[in-house]
């Protein structure tokens, strides 16, 4: 069976063909109503058709068109009219916020059970199910579905959305589809995007058919500019001062949609809302970024009232909390007692005796967050993203200047309501815009691309120079990555993929905490490791608000410092969150971010999961250790993965030298350490306004030599000054080979340990081959395992 463009829609039967043949609820059809309004809908028939004619359809369409919510279902029809012959459809998202939030809207479309029909996985989790027919995906999953599934035999239809976005993981995978298309005749890829010109994109993909949106006609957007740029330090204060004036000025009840530079703006800005003295009418405040989780955006969607038939929901996040980051400001001069309404009449207080005005302040993020109630837009024409130095191997978080792009999008977000114009504010002067760049710029050529060239190795990518990239990253990002990638041992001098390289690929989070976890197995610590690990994967765990910052840095100090280490430190922030009955206020009483902590749990299981398919572990030493021997197995785990990132202490004053990279920088002065080491390793180098390492813990320089002696030998290092105070120190050391003198000293043989290390093995058990698998072990860890370091 095969689409007719002529005929009904299967979605004109009574009977929903994708939920075991029940029937429509009312909900649908009052849904249904809407998406016929969007202007996506007159494409329908044309893209069906090219669909059928085309392995791959480019479909061009301005944000808010209905692009994102559409095309999957109309591909869902697609392959169920083929009887799935050809597979499921995939949808990768660019964010994990939006592929929650997409998928939990366009199971409600479909009138299906979120989690189960209409599923959606990122990273660390994965709701979708083997009677998934629609999964929506972050953009990274997808990737890493290739290295297990080279052709994706499992799609029938991939839908790569909001691509000119441009992150690495859309990029990669665009890259990689043209070698599946030409290898799987039955599959179809659909590309969406705002701008075909963003990215070339056309002319990239080669012959496809191409799908255009037209704009609809009615919903204009009036722009709005400020006479002089505000600057940096007073944004946060005019986007406050702006929807103070939209909400007692302006008759029109539209919503508000806020854009910052990051979260530290978005917080501060939703504080400075919250308290706000006088109110003509109450705001809901709702905070939006990256690292909030899905149910926490509770409020930012309306709702239908009418939901006589509602469809039973998927997975929650965390079940039976009901806390939302959304908060009513009402106004003070009208106060009023609880009076015992039960909820039936009208609440005075909101405006023309509906729901509270919602003011959304969010970063870049909402980008992709289509509300269809903001009628007003305040830019600050600003976005933070995170720069990597590829020479020093460090980061920078840079406030930078959004695309005009973005800035065409952001303005049309605010005339999404059906008939009715919007406005934008800008905060910057018009000819401004003249100076932004066309495009955004590609993520491939601003972050550390370690990870992503371990991945491409992984899918078998012999030759990086000869890759067919989108956009080619700069020569010094590929072959810093390689250097990094054989000083982990995970490839060879050739640049072929090692075993414990393939190891290491099947974790989703950055090569050097890969090893680590590993090598947890071999030093009998993973139970702490995984704690370490889950707790440098989600957002950061310690909050340093600056109205208390002395105050948060004294309660880190005093309750989680021990033994030297800002990772040990994160342990028993864990434990004792268990301990607490993982309270809320306790977490705020103690500076600490509760969403995260509460992420926890879960992403231990899954790295554990991976270590149990592997049968690397987890595994502890048969033996009890002493807390001395349990601290120091901790840190040389660490030690093997962050060897690279060291630095010694210069003149006891703070000031450190990291070996290999010859710079000078400070501790951070959030770290936990209450003295200066002679020696750390770090999880991260920050630059801002001083070079910064974070993230610590003290370690013996012996082991650096036990790990990686080649990388330490002095003769490898560069002539200068890391060379002559390292030679200092192997001297002070006596770390030379006896009776040889210490300038000839050549690193290999000398310091080595007992016995070869093989992390793809494990006593008891033969090597592990790539690709061997077995049963992820669903018990719950070993609470009498989970000690606090003291």
């Amino acid at each position: 069976m095969s689409w007719d463009p002529g005929s009904d829609s299967l979605l004109d039967f009574e009977l929903n063909p994708y939920g075991h043949n029940l029937v429509f609820s009312s909900r649908y059809y009052q849904l249904l109503g809407k998406r016929k309004d969007l202007p996506i809908y007159a494409c329908k028939e044309q893209f069906m058709t090219a669909l059928e004619k085309s392995q791959v359809v480019l479909v061009e369409g301005k944000v808010g068109s209905g692009k994102t919510t559409q095309i999957p279902q109309w591909c869902v029809e697609f392959v169920h009219a083929h009887q799935y012959q050809s597979g499921i459809v995939g949808c990768a998202e660019p964010a994990d916020l939006v592929t929650c939030t997409v998928a939990q809207r366009v199971a409600d479309e479909m009138d299906l059970v979120f989690g189960e029909e209409v599923g959606y996985c990122t990273p660390l989790e994965d709701f979708s199910t083997q009677e998934t027919i629609l999964r929506f995906a972050n953009d990274s999953v997808l990737l890493r579905e290739i290295t297990v599934d080279p052709l994706l035999e499992r799609y029938g239809v991939i839908i790569l959305d909001e691509v000119q976005r441009r992150t690495v993981a859309t990029d990669l995978t665009m890259a990689l589809l043209g070698e599946i298309l030409s290898q799987r005749a039955d599959l179809r890829v659909v590309v969406i995007t705002t701008s075909i010109q963003a990215g070339n994109f056309q002319s990239y993909i080669g012959a496809c058919e191409v799908v255009k949106v037209p704009e609809a006609g009615e919903g204009t957007t009036e722009v709005h500019h400020t006479q002089d740029v505000v600057h940096d330090g007073k944004c946060v204060e005019e986007a406050v001062k702006r929807v103070m004036d939209i909400h007692a000025n302006d008759g029109d009840n539209g919503d508000i949609l806020v854009f910052l530079a990051d979260e530290k703006e978005v917080q501060e800005a939703c504080k400075r809302l919250r308290d706000v003295d006088e109110l003509p009418a109450p705001l809901q405040i709702i905070p939006v970024f990256p690292s909030l989780s899905h149910s926490q955006l509770h409020g930012l969607y309306d709702v239908p009232e009418e939901e006589p038939e509602p469809v039973e929901k998927g997975p929650e996040e965390h079940p039976g909390d009901e806390d939302t980051p959304e908060e009513v400001v009402e106004n003070d001069g009208n106060d009023t007692e609880d009076s015992g309404n039960d909820g039936d009449e009208e609440d005075d207080d909101t405006i023309s005796g509906e729901r509270p005005r919602k003011v959304i302040v969010a970063t870049d993020i909402a980008d992709s967050c289509l509300v269809d109630t903001v009628g007003f837009v305040v830019d600050s024409g600003r976005v933070r993203q995170e720069v990597f130095n590829a020479r020093v191997r460090a980061t920078q978080d840079l406030v930078s200047l959004i695309s005009r792009l973005s800035a065409d999008q952001r303005a049309d977000l605010a005339s999404l309501r059906p008939g009715k114009p919007g406005k934008c504010f800008r905060l910057y002067p018009e000819d401004f815009t003249e100076d932004l760049a066309a495009f955004p710029n590609p993520e491939i050529h601003r972050v550390n691309l370690t990870p992503w060239i371990l991945l491409l190795k992984r899918l078998g990518v012999e030759d990086l120079l000869k890759f067919d990239f989108p956009d080619p990253p700069a020569t010094e990002f590929l072959s810093g990555a390689m250097n990094q990638l054989k000083h982990l041992d995970a490839v060879d001098e050739t640049g072929c993929l090692t075993d414990l390289g393939a190891i290491m690929s099947e974790f989703p989070v950055d090569p050097q905490l890969a090893r680590t976890i590993i090598a947890s197995c071999e030093y009998g610590c993973c139970e702490d490791i995984l704690t370490i690990a889950a707790l440098l994967t989600v957002p950061p765990v310690f909050l340093r608000p600056s109205e208390a910052a002395q105050a948060a840095d004294d309660v880190r100090r005093r309750k989680f410092a021990r033994a030297g280490s800002d990772h040990l430190a994160l342990i028993n922030v864990y434990h004792a969150f268990r301990q607490n009955y993982q309270d809320e206020l306790w977490c705020s009483s103690n500076y600490l971010n509760f969403d995260a902590l509460r992420m926890t749990d879960d992403i231990r299981q899954y790295f554990g999961g991976i270590l149990e398919r592997l049968e690397l572990g987890p595994c502890e030493d048969s033996e009890p250790k002493t807390e001395e021997e349990r601290v120091k197995s901790i840190k040389r785990a660490l030690a093997e993965g962050y060897f690279m990132q060291v630095a010694h202490d210069l003149d006891g004053t703070g000031n450190y030298f990291i070996v290999k990279e010859t710079q000078v920088v400070q501790l951070h002065p959030t770290t936990c350490l209450d003295s200066n080491p002679g020696w750390v390793l770090y999880h991260e180098f920050v630059l801002s306004e001083r070079s910064y390492i974070t993230t610590l813990t003290e370690i013996e320089p012996q082991w650096l030599f036990d790990i990686a002696p080649k990388y330490f030998d002095p003769t490898n290092l560069p002539q200068g000054e890391a060379r002559r105070r390292f030679h200092s120190i192997l001297v002070k050391s006596e770390l030379a080979v006896p009776g040889k003198p210490a300038r000839e000293w050549a690193g290999p043989g000398v310091a080595q340990p007992s016995a070869p290390r093989n992390f793809t093995s494990h006593p008891g058990r033969g090597p592990v081959q790539h690709g061997q698998m077995r049963e992820r072990n669903q018990e719950d860890d070993d609470d009498s395992k989970l000690c606090v370091v003291s």
